[in-house]
């Protein structure tokens, strides 16, 4: 019998020691997620609503600039009131009692806020037998933000949120077992005892950063997500009832999360994306299958489904929140004419990983009057959801198109969150 005897040297000890405190640390994490507010699936709820809204605007195949912004009814004030509360003058004191009274004044709250621009062109149509296919070059741009303001027990894996910036492995581990009281400097008290000179790099740039908060006054929950997409949408129709549209584009996604507590606010910390980005780059692809008939459809779709990875985040910067699972739905409506008038009632769902199927059921009607072709005209959406009635007004004046929308809460709390309106604007120009 012969025996296999292991001999570690003192870096590879010290590296298994550190995946021992990782190891513990995403336990944590997994029990965490099963009760704790998630800041990033209530944006994917939010962005995909908002979702919803653009698909029932479709683009057609012109020519086309389309700009919209969506935000909280009240986010413009709690962005001002943060900003003062960074500057407020005053003794230490005095500075983190008032950015304590800021955020336990939006406590519960959400704040949201997006940005979309994207612009197209149709290139030559084809047919092959009974299909036909018509290719659109487009390029969009997404930036959106959400930020929850709730008090929240912090955890090991919690613990490891306040910091924008990614963490060597030994920095994690020493964070992990530290004892901290409130308010103390997180890295302060660890950066001598770090033997890994990547580590005592990071540790010492970031002193006075990032401060254990106080479990009794709430935190910011912050994430922030840019996407851009350049890439070929194609819509077909295949003989008199089959259409829809498949997609193949580039991907370029960067996104933050940070916990952000009072002393950080009071200290007058800049609140921002970290100077590395995150930013990769995907193949993704989206496909939709419809049938119709008469004057009714019906259709199935996924969306942002990945095929592959072109380009990986810099090793030096903190992993993707937002992940890449993909938006499913299923969606029916119908038109019904009366001269120059319409009614188009319509129900669908949307579901992603992340939020519950009941949260994206919506039904609705859009009601307008158009001429010429359905290049002039006014239209009334009315839609309802599990959290929102959404009222959309738009005006079609021949090459422009410019809608209005407020989602007006149905309910004062979805779960623990205060619900507040969200007011969203778009407007096109196409050729």
């Amino acid at each position: 019998m012969s025996i296999l005897v292991l001999r570690l040297t003192e870096k590879e000890k010290k590296s298994m020691k550190y995946l021992k405190a990782l190891a513990l640390l995403s336990l944590f994490a997994t029990a965490a997620n099963s009760f704790s507010y998630d800041v990033v699936d209530r944006y994917k709820l939010i962005d995909d609503k908002l979702k919803t809204e653009q698909m029932l605007r479709p683009i057609g195949h012109d020519f086309f600039l389309d700009i919209g912004a969506a935000l909280n009814m009240n986010v413009r004030d709690f962005a001002d009131d943060i900003k003062k509360a960074s500057v407020f003058q005053g003794t230490s004191t005095q500075k983190l009692t008032n950015a304590q009274g800021v955020l336990a004044k939006y406590d519960k709250t959400e704040q949201t806020v997006k940005i979309n621009v994207a612009l197209g062109f149709p290139v030559f149509r084809f047919s092959i037998g009974n299909l036909k296919v018509q290719p659109n070059v487009r390029v969009f741009v997404d930036a959106g933000a959400n930020i929850g303001i709730r008090s929240e027990t912090l955890t090991p894996a919690g613990i490891l949120d306040l910091f924008n910036i990614s963490l060597p492995d030994e920095l994690k581990s020493k964070i992990i077992a530290t004892t901290y009281t409130v308010g103390q400097d997180l890295l302060l008290p660890i950066c001598g005892s770090l033997t890994d000179p990547t580590a005592i790099a990071v540790c010492n740039a970031n002193i006075g950063k990032y401060f254990y908060p106080d479990p009794n006054v709430p935190d910011m929950f912050l994430f922030a997500k840019i996407d851009g997409r350049v890439g070929l949408y194609n819509d077909y129709t295949y003989g008199e009832h089959f259409f829809g549209d498949w997609n193949i584009y580039g991907l370029s996604r960067t996104d933050v999360f940070q916990r952000v507590n009072s002393k950080m606010i009071a200290s007058g910390a800049k609140i921002e994306l970290p100077k590395t980005k995150n930013t990769e780059t995907t193949l993704v692809t989206d496909y939709r299958l419809g049938y119709k008939n008469d004057n009714y459809r019906v259709f199935a779709s996924f969306e942002d489904l990945k095929l592959s990875k072109l380009k990986d985040r810099k090793i030096d910067s903190k992993e993707h929140s937002y992940g890449y699972d993909p938006l499913m739905r299923v969606h029916a409506d119908a038109v019904y004419r009366f001269s120059a008038f319409s009614l188009a009632p319509f129900l669908g769902v949307h579901k992603r990983k992340g939020y519950g199927f009941s949260d994206g059921l919506y039904t609705g009607a859009d009601a307008g009057a158009h001429i010429w072709g359905d290049r002039i005209g006014l239209q009334l959406r009315g839609m309802v959801d599990k959290q929102y009635i959404t009222i959309s007004p738009r005006l079609k004046l021949w090459l422009l198109q410019l809608e209005y929308s407020v989602k007006s809460p149905l309910k004062s709390m979805d779960g623990d969150v205060k619900l507040s309106a969200i007011q969203s604007i778009d407007l096109r120009l196409f050729f």
